[in-house]
């Protein structure tokens, strides 16, 4: 063997060693960053199902702060038992994620409860959720009960949790300020299964579950049958460090078991956590799939290369002829990926001028690939992004040589669509870029479904108003802009009269027709900037805004009276009903919130349904409730004005 011979298969062997070494490299880099994105996907929709589910959890929960409010506040100081009792089966009638409605005496015993059996009997409420407080309008949430209701359940402890295939619930109180200045406090059996039944709709057993812990550790609920309620989970809550931060997520390993990727977030009103744990093998499942895929090709790929390696030590003559093809191989292979990429493909100049695009970015944008060589990408903008998004966007680049995040573009048609974009620069042996490479996959359905998630957690599912936690957040800038600026604000509180009969009569169907009618007419009648809103069934509030005093809110609450008042045409069925409303306004002398100013409302319409309806009625502390029917006059000589507001 020649030394020139020697020095050419020395030649060769290290050429094969490296390129069976950088493929193997490049297939192990590509299989972990699959990895590393199947992980990332999965934690975000952890993390998605988290913030829906504490989002359920919490509204839930402050509507059982208003019902309990709603049902007891206006209650007649020398209200009967029974009459109590039949407030709270009405109220339960419209709660299904609650079991029972109770009322607990100084003693701590349930004096009155929408369950004749739980009356009579004890409830010790020290170990409830904040730490007990003298403070009325508290929420407090206790351990978990094994059994249906308090009267056939028992509490649980750490030591005796909830077995496995027991029914249970969980137990919340609060303090209710009642007419005559006395206090009760509502006993409430919050209904698991409601929860449970929700989340197993979104996620199954397989998939994951979600658990909801107290503040101290106490588990609440449990989407995984395994799970049991009122056992204490000190090392979770340890981890979570609820101190430090409100959500996060991590990966766990529990007990030497597969991986759980988890998220957490804490209730922002009440004291509770919700984790959700996605399995990581079936995160996975997809990219296993993939990486056999990709191995089934590569490893027979490499045992061909390398048969054909030691083939040439005998037959040097066909050195060249073997390694011509491979390179033409590796040329075919390389535009069939550019070619037949799912994602969109640009090539760049160093000076940001299309050089090629393949045809998935052609599919994607519209524009052929004729008509985007030669051309910056800049004509793909949707204006979305301003010009500091892509300083940042070209900094990044400079300075580390790659960027990777969402962009908004447009299509040839002129539409915009939301991308996943990373782009890479290509450098030479000298570190100057040459090329920048940008790979993207349209998002724009994913962004879509986040957008209606976020709808349906503040906008009411059948008028399209919005909801009880939405009018807080307006309620609450509009407090704030009308003390800036100097004017007032109305809140009026809207109840139908006689809708309950419709639904009794013609069957719910008609009635949500029907509210969607009312609902429209309305809104129609207030001003641009005002709000109305639906917290439920039939009971709606607006929100008023810019008034130079108090007297301009009655021709908006004339126009909605009679705006309910009109007949509505359903199916062939002439229906009219009318509207009771009481209005409240802001600023007051007093310092008041929005739950109050509610409240406020709500106890005016009521009177306004006691002086015979189809009228509004002004909260008044001082001097009663003013009544007016709708398209009435108010006196010349006299302005009731409500308690508390500024002259």
């Amino acid at each position: 063997m020649s030394p020139r011979t020697w020095q050419l298969q020395r030649a060769y062997l290290l050429a094969l060693a490296l390129l069976v070494g950088g493929m193997s490299a490049l297939a192990a880099f590509t299989l972990v960053r699959l990895r590393s994105d199947a992980i990332a996907n999965g934690l975000s929709m952890s993390a998605m199902h988290s913030r829906g589910f504490e989002d359920l959890l919490t509204q839930s929960l402050h509507l059982i702060d208003l019902v309990a409010v709603s049902t007891l506040a206006s209650a007649p100081k020398a209200a009967q038992r029974r009459e109590l009792a039949g407030r709270l089966v009405t109220t339960l009638q419209h709660a299904p994620f609650v079991r029972s409605l109770s009322l607990l005496d100084d003693d701590g015993r349930i004096a009155v409860s929408s369950n004749l059996g739980n009356i009579g009997l004890r409830v010790a409420t020290q170990n409830y959720l904040p730490v007990s407080s003298r403070e009325i309008g508290t929420l407090r949430v206790g351990a978990p009960w094994a059994g249906r209701d308090f009267a056939d359940g028992r509490p649980s402890t750490p030591d005796h949790p909830v077995a496995v295939a027991e029914a249970y619930f969980v137990p919340v109180m609060r303090s209710v300020e009642l007419g005559g200045g006395q206090a009760a406090t509502v006993l409430v059996a919050l209904n698991p299964d409601h929860f449970v039944g929700h989340v197993l709709q979104k996620l199954q057993h397989e998939e994951g579950w979600v658990e909801v812990l107290r503040y101290d550790g106490t588990l609440l609920m449990h989407s995984n049958p395994g799970g049991q309620p009122g056992m204490a989970n000190d090392r979770m809550l340890a981890t979570l460090r609820l101190e430090e931060r409100e959500f996060g997520q991590f990966v766990s390993e529990p007990g030497g078991a597969p991986g759980l990727l988890t998220t957490f977030r804490a209730s922002r009103l009440y004291p509770f956590i919700v984790l959700t744990h996605l399995d990581r093998e079936h995160v996975l499942q997809p990219w296993r799939s993939s990486a056999q895929s990709l191995l089934g090709v590569l490893v027979p790929a490499l045992l061909v290369i390398t048969l054909l390696a030691l083939a040439y030590y005998r037959r040097q003559l066909q050195l060249a002829e073997e390694r011509a093809q491979s390179e033409r191989l590796q040329r075919i292979n390389a535009a069939s990926v550019f070619t037949n990429a799912r994602e969109g493909i640009m090539i760049t100049s160093a000076e940001a001028t299309i050089i090629d695009v393949n045809e998935a970015f052609a599919a994607m944008t519209g524009f052929s690939r004729e008509e985007s060589i030669g051309r910056n990408p800049r004509f793909l903008s949707s204006g979305r992004q301003g010009a500091e998004f892509y300083s940042a966007m070209w900094r990044g680049l400079l300075e580390r040589g790659q960027w990777c995040g969402e962009i908004w573009n447009r299509r040839k048609d002129g539409r915009p669509f939301a991308a996943r974009l990373t782009i890479s620069a290509v450098r030479d042996e000298q570190g100057i870029t040459r090329q920048y490479v940008g790979m993207f996959s349209d998002i724009t359905g994913l962004k879509e479904y986040e957008q209606e998630l976020e709808v349906r957690a503040h906008y009411d599912a059948l008028t399209g108003l919005p909801n009880r936690s939405l009018l807080g957040d307006r309620l609450h800038q509009a407090m704030s802009q009308v003390l800036r600026r100097g004017e007032r604000l109305t809140v009026a509180f809207v109840d139908l009269d006689g809708f309950k009969a419709i639904n009794d009569n013609h069957g719910h169907e008609i009635g949500d027709q029907l509210l969607v009618a009312l609902a429209t007419r309305m809104k129609s009648t207030l001003r641009e900037g005002d709000t109305l809103a639906r917290l439920g069934g039939d009971e709606f509030v607006a929100v008023l805004l810019d008034l130079p005093d108090m007297a301009a809110s009655a021709p908006i609450l004339d126009r909605l009276i009679l705006a309910s008042a009109q007949p509505v045409q359903v199916d062939g069925l002439r229906l009219q009903i009318s509207a009771s409303v009481g209005a409240t306004f802001y600023p007051q002398d007093d310092e008041v919130d929005g739950n109050q100013l509610l409240r406020q409302a709500d106890q005016a319409m009521y009177q306004a349904k006691l002086a015979g309806k189809h009228r509004f009625s002004v909260f008044s502390g001082q001097s009663g409730h003013t009544l007016r029917e709708a398209g009435e006059q108010p006196p010349a000589t006299r302005q009731t004005l409500p308690a508390g507001a500024p002259n």
